[in-house]
């Protein structure tokens, strides 16, 4: 059954969001700046947007669930969870990660050097985040969606 308009706007404010927020404010202390500047807002818009275009558009469900029976784990099992998040948290940090340094580096050269930089960083917020929040998000969708 295909998920309805309810629950992909809650899905995706519930665990967007987080997501967003802590790829933001993790991408400048690992460089040393500060996180606290008018940019802020702006990089937690980017990554929010980036993050629903991606749920929207590539098959994460089904890639998760995939990773996780490939592996010969249930996709709904701890381990299968832990799994299925490997190539999500990739796709997310890999498009997420480029664009937001792109954007706030702005040199073609140097935004891949930073982006490499922070790959591995920001791979691990984000693999933790949704370990925390993708299970809230689907309760919580799935609530809203009355299934």
């Amino acid at each position: 059954m295909k998920p309805g308009i309810r629950f992909l706007v809650v899905f995706n404010l519930v665990l967007n969001i987080p997501m967003a927020v802590a790829m933001s404010v993790t991408a400048p202390l690992l460089v040393g700046m500060p996180v606290f500047t008018p940019n802020l807002l702006i990089n937690i818009l980017i990554g929010f947007v980036l993050a629903t275009l991606i749920n929207l558009l590539i098959p994460i469900p089904k890639i998760t669930a995939g990773f996780a029976a490939l592996c010969r784990q249930d996709p709904e099992s701890v381990p299968g969870r832990i799994l299925g998040n490997i190539p999500a948290c990739l796709i997310f940090v890999v498009v997420i990660g480029l664009v937001m340094n792109l954007y706030n580096v702005r040199k073609v050269p140097d935004f891949l050097f930073a982006f490499i930089g922070t790959f591995l960083p920001m791979y691990l917020v984000c693999f933790v985040v949704a370990l925390i929040f993708m299970p809230i998000a689907v309760k919580a969708a799935t609530a809203a969606d009355g299934r």
